[in-house]
């Protein structure tokens, strides 16, 4: 085997131009899937780094359905499945007591932290009586934020830290590299931990804001679990049927709860770049195919020697594995890149960042790729050498005898499987494109570069009142309303596509029924100027105005989506909406104007019906500054920043954006998959190219006789020139034939990945034969341009 590399090695330094292309192509399929794989097993596969991370399950009211206190409070004493149970709420604090800065948090109760098992590195978890009402605040740390704010100063235990304008004593420090995981936060990492206190809200039902988090018992299962939890359920319902009848406790893995949707997404990718690197192998393979028909002299020669079809395949193999391993460290070194790319792209924490890597199980990956890659591409032409035979190469008269059918064949089936692979890829390409394309186009309203928002947390003792906080919101708008290139202000609750919160409403004669689905309706406090700043049309009716602040029934503003399901064929104005509760509704209020739609929970999340209502009807404590003007964001920023100090210096500004920007981070993920998608297709048409160009150019130099015969004869250089074209597209037809099969079933299978997918139509698939087809062009015309200058007289000598 030895002697076989050797032999190997000199043939491919002989050969440095065909050697340096067959590596680069296969480095480019083995790099491209080995950084996929890592985001993969980062995203998918690599378990949490928690103790018996498998006993960790989310619990919820329903699908994605938070729970209330008082359900949260009968899960932790009656559910027996749970060996720890608490619930939490992510939310953003202010630190500090002058240039305020804003500080992602995790508000839970004691039993959160100690179900992940981690423990502090410093101090320790929270303790039950930190959850009480009149408990001394407390505070637990990031590590990242324990070097910030103390230096990473061991004795940073019981020293003060000003969260929300109330000093909290830090009682612990987490490890570097923890990560909090949650459904609720893909992308950011709390940076501390404070206690959540009950206070009233024990005995609310009906308000759903905390998600659950449970560690099982040891030997319990996850459906064990769950189902203990809709008895539970039915028992609640029974007892309190005005809040619990639609409720059915959820309870499901930690795993499921994170991967899903992104976990399908690396799938896909992963799917699409062994493609590629199907598509790399066949291309190599054909070249190798090519390249030993002018070497059965040589087998010939071997063959008489006393070599037997074992040595010739041997020999083969040992050439195709030289050129992967050299294709693997290359390779390599372009992973090492692409897991950087991916870093940048992927939509989730820093810490999931951090694990797309070339560990050493990529590293595994990479060598099980490379194996692979050296048999996809060395069995063909093995099974070419397994057929050498002495009388064959004896009765080679002619160049083109040497290469056979059944080698010729083979050809043929290489390239006309790089096609179909090419063509079902390109179509994914098109399909997850225009998918993106649609999100676009549905959200275009809102992305603007003249729109600024920014975010303000009011909490803390001064704004513990609505009242207090409605006052806040009018003094910032005038404030900001006076600054010079500000045509705009305005003030919401929450930004379009970042979700929000939502009630059930009756509407037109309907009463209230505890077993019947309302309208869930999206609710949003914004001042009068809000669907100016933002460029919203004001479809019918007025905008909110100050006589919309107080009554019995005050004005709201609603969505078309709210129209379309309440009143589809009436006047909406002057309807009436009331709080789908038994008695006393906690509002009621009429439509006085109808607003275009904007969507609420994501960029490709259905929009859902929506009231608008003025600041006087907000519950919440985070708001979004929205201003409308000329300046520069750099220069706006400052003055915002200005302007929010003189009214509290305790409060910062966070998550300052452009519109456009807020579009932009709404569509991260579905920008990087299609991106990623589009370059998979644009490397598998270059490799289908160079394989179609190579396989012409060897059935050019075949046929060479027969072409110097034909011009000899008189044929003219576009009859050859359509010879060869001839000859590309037959394969490329038939290729496109074979891959319509495989993108008929992609396109079934990304039904649930592509935004507004309907169905299987042509255009997706015309315009992947359109793709394919332009590549094979390029790759047909330069050896029908070669064969169109042979001179006949050089042809027919050529032997």
């Amino acid at each position: 085997m030895l002697s076989d590399f050797r032999h190997a090695l000199r043939s491919w330094s002989k050969s440095r131009g065909f050697a340096v292309t067959a590596v680069c192509t296969l480095a480019v399929g083995i790099g491209a899937t080995t950084a996929i794989f890592s985001a993969l097993r980062a995203l998918a596969l690599a378990p949490f780094h928690y103790p018996e991370a498998d006993r960790l399950v989310h619990v919820w009211s329903g699908d994605s359905w938070p729970l209330s206190p008082a359900d949260s409070l009968d899960l932790k004493a009656q559910m027996g499945s749970f060996a720890a149970f608490g619930v939490y709420q992510r939310q953003s604090v202010n630190l500090g007591t002058e240039d305020a800065q804003a500080a992602n948090a995790v508000s839970g109760t004691s039993e959160v932290l100690k179900a992940y098992g981690v423990k502090p590195a410093l101090g320790r978890w929270f303790e039950p009586a930190d959850d009480t009402v009149g408990a001394a605040p407390v505070a637990i740390l990031s590590h990242a934020l324990w070097q910030q704010r103390f230096a990473g100063d061991p004795q940073a235990l019981g020293r003060s830290l000003r969260i929300n304008g109330v000093d909290h004593a830090v009682v612990g420090v987490m490890p570097e590299g923890y990560e909090f995981v949650s459904p609720w936060s893909r992308t950011t990492e709390p940076q501390l931990w404070v206690p959540f206190a009950w206070e009233e809200r024990k005995t609310a039902r009906d308000s759903h804001y905390l998600l659950g988090l449970a560690r099982l018992k040891p030997g319990v299962t996850v459906e064990a679990a769950d189902a203990e939890a809709k008895t539970l359920g039915r028992r609640l319902t029974e007892l309190y049927p005005n809040s619990n009848t639609r409720k059915a406790f959820l309870v499901r893995s930690l795993y499921f709860e994170m991967r899903r949707g992104i976990g399908a997404q690396a799938w896909m990718l992963f799917g699409a770049v062994a493609l590629v690197l199907l598509v790399a192998c066949g291309n190599v393979a054909s070249m190798l195919l090519a390249r030993s028909a002018r070497r059965q002299g040589e087998f010939g020669v071997r063959v008489a020697l006393g070599a037997t079809r074992a040595d010739l395949v041997r020999l083969a193999l040992a050439e195709s594995l030289l050129l992967a391993a050299a294709g693997a460290v290359l390779g390599a070194a372009l992973a090492w890149g692409g897991t950087e790319v991916l870093r940048a792209l992927a939509p989730v924490t820093a810490t999931r960042k951090a694990a797309i890597a070339l560990d050493g199980t990529a590293l595994a990956f990479a060598l099980g790729a490379t194996l692979l890659t050296a048999l996809l591409a060395g069995l063909p032409p093995a099974l070419a050498a397994m057929r050498t035979s002495l009388a064959t190469v004896m009765r080679s008269d002619a160049r083109g005898a040497v290469g056979s059918r059944a080698r010729h064949r083979l050809l043929r089936a290489l390239i006309v499987a790089q096609v179909a692979l090419a063509f079902v890829l390109a179509n994914g390409a098109v399909l997850l494109s225009r998918g993106y394309l649609k999100i676009l186009e549905e959200n275009r309203v809102l992305a603007s570069d003249a729109v600024l928002s920014a975010q303000v947390a009011l909490r803390g003792p001064r704004y513990k009142e609505n009242a207090d906080r409605v006052r806040f919101w009018h003094h910032l708008v005038e404030r900001l309303q006076a600054l010079p290139g500000v045509t705009k202000v305005a003030i919401t609750s929450k930004l379009p596509l970042e979700g929000g919160s939502n009630t059930n409403a009756l509407v037109n004669d309907e009463v209230y029924d505890p077993t019947q689905r309302r309208m869930s309706i999206e609710r949003s406090s914004v001042t009068e100027d809000y669907f100016a700043a933002m460029g919203l049309r004001l479809l019918r009716g007025r905008n909110l105005g100050p006589e919309d602040r107080e009554g019995a029934v005050r004005g709201v503003v609603v969505n078309q989506e709210t129209v379309r399901r309440a009143w589809p064929d009436k006047e909406p104005l002057g309807e009436i909406m009331r709080a789908n509760q038994p008695a006393n509704p906690w509002y009621t209020v009429r439509v006085v104007g109808v607003v275009e739609n904007v969507k609420q929970h994501g960029a490709d999340a259905a929009v859902q019906p929506e009231m608008y209502t003025t600041p006087e009807g907000h519950w919440g404590t985070s708001i979004a500054v929205i201003v409308r003007g000329s300046l520069p964001t750099a220069q706006l920023v400052p003055l915002l920043r200005k302007e929010l100090a003189a009214l509290d210096g305790e409060l910062a500004l966070r998550d300052v954006r452009t519109m456009r920007e807020v579009v932009g981070e709404a569509t991260r993920g579905q920008r990087a998959v299609a991106g990623l998608v589009n370059a998979f297709m644009a490397t598998a048409l270059g490799l289908v190219a160079v394989g179609l160009y190579g396989t012409l150019s060897y059935h050019v130099q075949q046929r060479t006789r027969e072409i110097g015969v034909r011009v000899a004869l008189g044929a003219l250089k576009a009859d050859v020139v359509r010879l060869v074209f001839a000859q590309g597209s037959r394969w490329v037809a038939a290729g496109l034939i074979l891959g319509l099969a495989g993108s008929l079933a992609l396109s079934w299978s990304l039904k649930s990945l592509v935004y507004r997918m309907d169905g299987i139509t042509a255009p997706p698939l015309l315009l992947a034969a359109a793709a394919v087809g332009i590549a094979a062009i390029v790759a047909c015309w330069l050896p029908a341009r070669r064969a169109a200058k042979l001179d006949p007289l050089e042809a027919l000598r050529a032997d």
